[in-house]
């Protein structure tokens, strides 16, 4: 195995479980022990006080993340690595950044709560808001606390067990909800490779290359814990089940995917049609985000229900995506900077992935004409 690529990454994600704590909410305490309460001072100082130097290192361990990545598919396209060397590589990653904070993002908050309301007050999430119990300690840490749930009943249902399971401590709970992603995160990753040999793809661990240590779909999966992940657990599985000739199975998967979060309906066509509209059924998704994006607003783990779809063609396609995916990322700049997730207005903000995804397509473009035009 390549030691110095293991180390990388391995170290990189080390350094963005860190990191994480230094965007704790001020209003929530994860443990009064005191050398947990000496560390989350120091890394809270950082986050909360110092934000150019916490800035500077939240985009450090985004081009580290970037580096690493490019390294790896390289690795994997050479051959240097195993499949089971990334499979370790990508076990060792879980492991490092399931205990991280969701730093980028409060929706996991939301989740749970939307669960303790049914588990806790037996009361339906859709029909109550969080505002709706003041007494309750964990409103202090949450956003949208204004509104009744939003989600599917097939996520409200999932997202029941972990809160069970929790038995009403947050600490717990928000572990099991990230280890219910970190558990979507690897059957999704296995479903890449198993679709890409039904494909009949000349290197199968490309694609799980490609999937599994994308930047993004770390820092949204195993960081975030967003529930896209599971919906995506889902969406592959239905492929999957079509490309073996179970279509009733491929269609009661599509539904459980739909039923987490709806934005997978366009996957319809792929199973009406086959593996042969791959390509189509990539540029509707595309379009319906696009325009989804221009209605409601844009947040980057919106590319994940497009991208797993996106890394399985060869092509302009993929290419796009994975720049993108790792563009996308400058979207926490302003949050870091600034701490707050209303500031700047979505469009303005928009300009931290335009420049960079603009630049590195220009890039792409010239590298491609200028080799099609050696003799």
């Amino acid at each position: 195995m390549n030691l110095r690529l293991t180390g990388l990454l391995a170290g990189t994600a080390l350094a963005l479980t860190l990191y994480s704590f230094s965007q704790v909410d001020l209003n929530l305490t994860l443990s009064a022990h005191p050398a947990y309460q000496s560390f989350q001072t120091q890394l809270t100082t950082l986050g909360y006080f110092h934000r150019p130097l916490s800035t500077a290192i939240y985009l450090l361990i985004v081009l580290l993340l970037a580096i690493g990545y490019l390294l790896l598919a390289i690795a994997v396209r050479k051959r240097t690595i195993k499949k089971r060397q990334l499979w370790i590589l990508i076990g060792l990653v879980v492991i490092l950044l399931l205990p991280s904070y969701p730093a980028f993002s409060h929706d996991v908050f939301n989740y749970l709560f939307d669960a303790r309301i049914a588990t806790k007050y037996g009361l339906s999430p859709w029909h109550y808001k969080a505002l709706d119990f003041p007494a309750d300690d964990w409103i202090r840490f949450m956003r949208w606390t204004h509104r009744p749930s939003v989600y599917p009943p097939v996520w409200i249902g999932l997202s029941l067990i972990p809160s069970f399971l929790g038995f009403g401590k947050f600490i717990v709970t928000l572990g099991l909800f990230k280890l219910l992603a970190a558990i979507s995160y690897l059957g999704s990753s296995l479903l890449m490779v198993k679709i890409a040999e039904k494909l009949k793809k000349s290197q199968p661990l490309t694609y799980l290359a490609l999937f599994a240590l994308n930047p993004l779909v770390i820092i949204e999966s195993l960081v975030n814990a967003h529930m896209e992940i599971v919906m995506i657990f889902f969406a592959l599985l239905s492929f999957y089940f079509i490309l073996r000739g179970k279509s009733a199975l491929g269609w009661v998967s599509l539904i459980a995917s739909v039923g987490i979060k709806f934005m997978t309906f366009y996957l319809g066509l792929l199973l009406l049609k086959g593996k042969n509209y791959l390509r189509y059924t990539v540029w509707l998704g595309t379009v319906i985000l696009i325009a989804f994006i221009a209605w409601y607003g844009f947040q980057p783990w919106y590319l994940l229900w497009i991208l797993p779809f996106a890394l399985l063609i060869k092509g302009w396609e993929r290419q796009l995506y994975i720049i993108a995916s790792t563009a996308v990322l400058f979207w926490n700049v302003p949050l870091v900077l600034l701490g707050d997730f209303d500031l700047p207005h979505w469009t303005t903000r928009l300009i931290y992935v335009v420049i960079p995804l603009g630049l590195s397509v220009v890039y792409l473009a010239a590298k491609n004409l200028t080799f099609k035009s050696k003799p």
